[in-house]
Parts: structure tokens; sequence; C-alpha cells
């Protein structure tokens, strides 16, 4: 047997070479994660410094929409505050006439929910943009859409912003294009950014706690990167966002400062038994890449990207440099790539440049208001917050304040030793209070009617002040007001309505650019052939089909009809008027003064009240009593895109009535032609046979006048008569 040294020497006894060398074998490379280069490293620095600076510029506002949020929610006292109300035997009262202001804004935009058509940019495209129209509305109406944009106006409303995201399904459970809501403590925008669309922008962060097996499963080549950032859920963050921590509402404390998160405690100790669920905080991060780029301009083109390994745009530039045609042009250009970075803190998980073609983020902002100083938004809780606190101090305090009484008394008039039973049973409406020989003269007794007096008054200012500073006043709630005419209640209601244009016009852009974002992504991933149906309130249900292949017969080649990605069309909100109830109080007024009226005049008059009101069916309604009155149907103005395609319609009409006429001309003249030919070939006959009697006469001289007579065209001379 060979010893050690020879085994790992180089001389080795006889058998020896069944053991293997006993040397360390050689540690093998592992490849660098594609993720984890030093290039995929200074991504990853600069986006999560994207977030840190967006953290720290809307902690601030962060807090103050939290506390928004709560106000809305009926959280309206602090912990401290509530406190010292319970230690006064005060009763911490809510009366959220917020939450009323707020709902009555929410449900008129939820009662007069708008929508938008698609108009072409093409004069031949009509057909194909109504189509696109009917598309959008039932992606609408099969993923819920106006329901996201509704939620994303009640955030906006409540904390100052809300948002959609316009993405691409990623399992098959529905159709492709969707809009969904999200919930405004995901997002954070680029402070820098002022532009209530986005298009000073540079970038968008949206945070998210994912379980750790969901994160696994959605990123499955970076488990120990996930496995180094998980954490358990109810450690929270490790204190780095705890002002908007992603806990359950059973889990968490409230101040008035902010968010005090706790674990749920069971007799005293934290329970263990929930501290096994492990989260991970995966940061998506949208940002635009400022990349230079080269553009060819001439002959074919027209501001085109240049890419030498184009043959056409290789050739451009080979003219270009030997003089042979110095038609073209390359210039230089930078532009804004759209990217998406999804993260750890620890380090990246994906790295894509956007493969949307609008190039624009995929998610829309709903903004209600914005400051100047800084661009941070907040809603219309935000100036009524303080009215609301102190009404319900104030309503705690004259609780309070009616239901005590201060007992005054001179030495000797009460029982020292029964003091506790004389204070109790002054609270009692039937207690007796025992007194000493006289003691009627020397006790007194105050209601504090004086304070709670004033304490009403003020009341009545935080009132005041919620309902105007919301801007929905007491007539638009249909509530008792102090306008004493009907002319003074509309003014009221259209004072509230101005009020909160700002609101809903905001929410109308939001609208416009999610829509535009919605039809880019329909006509760049709808490109299957299917069908889908629309549902009228009268014809029932219509089946369309796009991306249609069919052969084409006479070109003896396949065709695509109604391609939704052949052609681009633009996407533009309908009118809607957001005055909901002023309108309907409008309808109303107006058939009552149609009551009044005597019946022959507001038969006259009744079709503008109905067209002035949302029952189903009003148009139908309007027509048959016009109908009934003999009126003339009123004129409504038609959609640009209806009048364009009539136009066209009677265009062709014009064309195949004049292609008729010149036909009928045709077929006339050649009728003539042929009965002209027919008369000269008739003469021509005529004359063989007269040169055939001529031969004849010749013979019978006798009979030539008689022929003569014959082929003369003047009529025969009758004889004379004698008498």
């Amino acid at each position: 047997m060979a010893t050690i040294e020879n085994v790992r020497g180089e001389d080795r006894a006889p058998g020896d070479e069944l053991f293997g060398s006993l040397e360390a074998p050689k540690q093998a490379e592992v490849p660098l994660h594609p993720l984890d280069t030093p290039d995929a490293l200074a991504i990853h620095a600069k986006v999560l410094d994207y977030l840190y600076q967006a953290v720290d510029a809307h902690f601030d506002n962060r807090i103050q929409q939290w506390l928004d949020a709560d106000f809305y929610d009926h959280i309206q006292w602090s912990d401290e505050d509530q406190a010292v109300v319970e230690a006064r035997h005060q009763a911490p009262l809510t009366y959220n006439k917020i939450k009323i202001a707020l709902d009555w804004v929410i449900g008129t935009e939820r009662r007069t929910r708008i929508d938008g058509v698609v108009h072409p940019r093409e004069q031949g495209d009509v057909e194909i943009a109504q189509i696109k129209t009917q598309l959008l509305k039932y992606l609408s109406d099969a993923n819920r859409i106006p329901w996201a944009r509704s939620l994303a106006f009640k955030d906006a409303a409540i904390v100052g912003c809300g948002w959609t995201e316009e993405s691409i399904r990623a399992d098959q459970a529905g159709e492709p294009v969707q809009v969904v809501h999200v919930p405004w403590p995901q997002m954070r925008a680029d402070p820098i950014s002022k532009s209530i669309d986005l298009s000073d922008c540079r970038y968008l962060t949206r945070e998210k706690f994912l379980d750790l097996d969901y994160a696994e499963a959605a990123f499955p080549d970076r488990k120990e990167l996930l496995g180094r950032s998980a954490h358990d859920h109810f450690d929270g963050d490790f204190g780095r966002f705890d002002e908007e921590l992603d806990m359950p509402q059973v889990f968490r404390r409230y101040n008035s400062e902010g968010r005090e998160v706790v674990g749920r405690r069971i007799s005293g100790r934290f329970s263990m038994e929930s501290r096994t669920r492990l989260r991970v905080r995966v940061i998506e991060c949208w940002f635009r890449r400022p990349v230079s780029h080269k553009r060819i301009w001439g002959g074919n083109f027209s501001g085109e990207i240049f890419d030498p390994n184009i043959p056409e745009h290789a050739a451009a530039e080979d003219s270009m440099r030997s003089g042979v045609q110095p038609g073209f042009t390359l210039t230089n250009a930078v532009v804004e790539e759209m990217w998406c970075a999804k993260f750890t803190e620890d380090g990246l998980l994906e790295l894509s440049k956007s493969p949307f073609r609008h190039g624009k983020f995929p998610y829309t902002p709903y903004y209600a208001y914005r400051r100047q100083r800084d661009g941070m938004a907040y809603g219309l809780v935000r100036g009524v917050r303080d009215s609301q606190e102190d009404l319900n101090k104030r309503m705690s305090k004259l609780l309070w304040a009616a239901s005590a009484n201060q007992l005054l008394y001179e030495e000797g008039a009460i029982d020292e030793d029964r003091l506790e039973e004389v204070k109790e049973n002054l609270a009692r409406p039937n207690g007796v209070i025992p007194l000493q020989r006289d003691g009627l003269k020397k006790i007194r007794i105050d209601r504090n009617l004086e304070v709670a007096d004033i304490n009403i008054r003020i009341l009545e200012l935080d009132s005041a002040h919620i309902h105007d500073g919301s801007g929905v006043n007491r007539e638009q709630l249909g509530r008792d007001t102090n306008a004493t005419s009907g002319r003074a209640i509309l003014a009221k209601q259209n004072e509230g309505a101005v009020t909160t244009a700002e609101l809903f016009d905001n929410y109308r852009l939001g609208v416009q650019l999610s829509g535009e974002k919605q039809l880019s992504l329909t006509e760049q991933y709808m490109t299957a052939e299917r069908q889908f149906r629309i549902v009228g309130e009268r014809e029932g249900i219509e089946w369309i089909t796009i991306n249609q292949m069919r052969l084409d017969e006479l070109r003896n080649e396949w065709v695509i009809d109604n391609d939704i990605g052949l052609s681009h069309a633009d996407f533009i909100v309908d009118q809607q008027d957001f005055r909901e109830t002023m309108r309907m109080a409008y309808a109303e007024q107006f058939l009552e003064l149609l009551a009044k009226l005597p019946p022959e005049l507001s038969m006259q008059l009744m079709d503008l009240a109905v067209d002035m009101t949302d029952m189903p069916g009003k148009d139908e309604i309007v027509r048959r009593i016009r109908e009934i009155n003999g009126q003339a149907a009123a004129e409504v103005p038609e959609d640009p895109a209806e009048l364009q395609a009539q136009q066209e319609q009677e265009a062709v009409e014009r064309e195949m009535a004049l292609r008729e006429r010149l036909a009928k001309v045709g077929l006339e003249e050649a009728k003539r032609d042929e009965i002209i030919a027919k008369t000269k070939s008739l003469g021509l006959g005529s004359k063989g046979k007269a040169l055939e009697l001529a031969q004849l006469l010749d013979v019978l001289l006798p009979l030539a006048p008689a022929a003569d007579r014959l082929m003369s065209d003047q009529p025969e001379p009758e004889e004379p008569q004698y008498a």
C-alpha cells in the first residue's frame, strides 16, 4: 500500500490509480446572472435612488393623505385626544359630515359616467373607426372598466389622486386589454413633475407586497435574491416606509401624527402563531431613458431612425457620401425610451424595454388638486378637515355641558358626609337632594346653558363650512335652505357645480389619457380573428368580426376584413354634463310649470320636458309625443363620422345614377345607329330592284311610264274629270 506522500506525488505504487488524486477539486465557476453584472447593478442603484427620492418627497403629504382617508372612514379622533375626552367623562362623538359631502361628489360621477368614441384620421377609415368604438365599448363592459375609473375618481376626491393601469392580461382568463384600479398608496410619481398628464415625469414607482412563494413563481431565476429580501409580514418593513405599511386594519393603531403599527396582542403577549407569513416588497419602476439616434430624411424617408443594417438606409448613406444623390440628410436626435425595472432593495428582478407601442407610462393619474408649491396632490377633505374635527369636539363638549350640572353651596347647606349622594341625585331627573335647615337659600345649580348656546352657534358655522368648502351645498343635496326663491336655489346649485368643476375636468382628462392607451393597446395586441357582441337598446345583439381572413377571388390573394391594427385612430371623450342634480332640478321645475298651464299648451311642450329626463327609452317616448302632436322632429346634430359616411354614400349614389344615365344614352344611340343602318340597307335593296325593273322597261317600253310612277315618291296624279 502506497503512502500518502506517494499518492500525492508523482511516483505511485501499483493499484494506487484506483483511488485517484487526493488533490482538492477546483471549484466550478458559477456563471454571473445578467442582472448582477456591473451595468445591471448601476441601473439598480439608479432606480433605487428614484424610489428613495420619491419616498422622501412624498412622506409629509402621505401622512396628510392618510388622515384625509381616515376622516372619510369615520376615524377622526387621535388616540391622545380620545384619551383626554374620556378622562373628562365625555363621549368621543363623530358626526361625519365630510362623508356625506364626498358621497354626493362620488355618486355624481357614478351616475354620469363618461365614455369615448374613436374618430378616424383618414377619410377611408370611417367604418373601421366605428368598429373600434364598438370594440372599446365591449372591452369596457367585459373588463368592468367604468368601475375601475370610478374607484380612481373616489381616491382623487378623498386624497387627491387616483390611478388606473392600462396593460395586457398575463393569463387567458379574460380579454387581453385591461384597465384596472391601482390603490393610491402603491404609487409615487417623480416629485419634480408638475404636469397632470405626466408629460414631464421622469419616472413612476409602484410598491407591492407579494407572498414569497408567489414572488418565486413570478421570478423563478431569482429565488436566492427573493429569499434574502423576504421578511415576516408582521415585522413591517423595518421602519423604512412605516407611513403606509401594508398591514390589515386589525393590526394597526392610529394617531393624529400618522400611524403607529403594533402587532396583535393576546393576553399581553404577541401571538406567534401568525408570524410565519414571509412577504417581499417588490418595486416596479417605469422610467424614461434618453437615447441618441440618427434620423434619415429625404426621398421616401421622413425622420425614420437610421439603421445601417437596412439596405435602403445603407444605400441612401452611400449616395450621400458619393454625392450621386445628395437629397438625403442624417440628423442627430435624442429620444426617450420607456423602460421597466422590477426589483427589491437587494437587487434587480427584471429589466426590459417597454413593449407598448404608445411609449407612455402604463399608469394613468386622476388628480383632484395639486399644490403650487411642490405639486403634491390633495382632495376635497383637506380643506374641511379642521371644521370636521372642531365639530366633533364641540358636539362632545356640548353633550357633556348639557348633561352636567354645577352645584354651588355655602357651608352648612349640605351634610358633607352625604355629598356624593347629593351629586348622584343631582344628575338624576328624579333625584332627591337632602339639605340642612334653610339650605335652599345657600345652594345654586348652574345648567351651563350659555356654554351650550355658544357651542351650537359655532357648530352651525363648522357645518356650513364643510358644505361650502367642499363645494357640496345644501341646495345640491336637496336639504332645507335659506334661499327664498327657485332662482336663488338654482344660483346656489350653480355655485356648487362651479366649485367642483376642476375636479371633474381633471377626471375627464384622466379618462382621455386612459382611453388613448387602451385604444393603442387594442390596435397593437388584438390582431387575431375574433367575434364580439354589441348590445343595443332595441336592436338586440349584434355580432361583429374583426381581423377576418378571406380569399379575394378577383385578385386571387388573401385579405383581412376589419383589420384593427392596419390604421390608427384617435380616442375622444364624449361630451357629458356632470351636473346631474342640476339638470334633474330643471326637469322637475319644468314639469311643475306644465302642470299649471292649460292642457292643450302643456301637451305641446311635453316632449321637451321628457327629453330633459333620464328615463329609459326617452327618445322613443319623445318621438311618439311629437307624432301625436303633429310636430316635426327636432334636428339632432349629426356625428362627424356619421355625416362623413352619409356624404360618401350620397356621392356613390350620385355616381351610380350618372353612370346609369350615361348607359341609357349609349343604349339609345346604339339603337339609333341600328335603325339608320337598317334604313340604308332597305334603301339599297330598293334601288337594286329598281335597276332590274329598268332592264325590263327597256324591253317593255310601253310600260316605262308606269314603272316611273311606281318608283316615284310623289302620289300619282288624278285624271281630270270631264263633264
